[in-house]
């Protein structure tokens, strides 16, 4: 029988939500290379250039290391008892959700 509890309902999607992180990854270092293509080829190549383009590309993946590092924190303490599998459950859902709208907040 299916649970009655309204706060789980959604979280079967979880993993769905965590591959959707990984291709919004893809797509964010796809539109943040595609923005510097023009600034490499404007005008010579010079450290300047070369270090905003450097930092332009690897912001993309801090949300979801933070979301991964969160979710290996809640595992742990899911592993000690410290942590109910509901709260671990609602937790995962709401991880991937919040780093999803940091990547479509990052593409805007």
């Amino acid at each position: 029988m299916a649970s009655t509890d309204t706060a789980l309902r959604g979280t079967a999607a979880t993993p769905e939500l965590w591959h959707a992180v990984y291709m919004m990854l893809v797509f964010a270092l796809l539109a943040r290379g595609l923005h510097a293509w023009p600034l490499i080829n404007a005008r010579p190549f010079g450290w300047e250039t070369g270090l905003q383009v450097a930092v332009d590309l690897l912001i993309c993946p801090a949300p979801l290391v933070a979301g991964l590092a969160f979710k290996k924190r809640l595992k742990t303490e899911l592993g000690m008892n410290l942590m109910g599998l509901r709260a671990f459950k609602i937790c995962d859902f709401r991880i991937a959700l919040v780093v999803i709208l940091a990547y479509i907040a990052m593409v805007l």
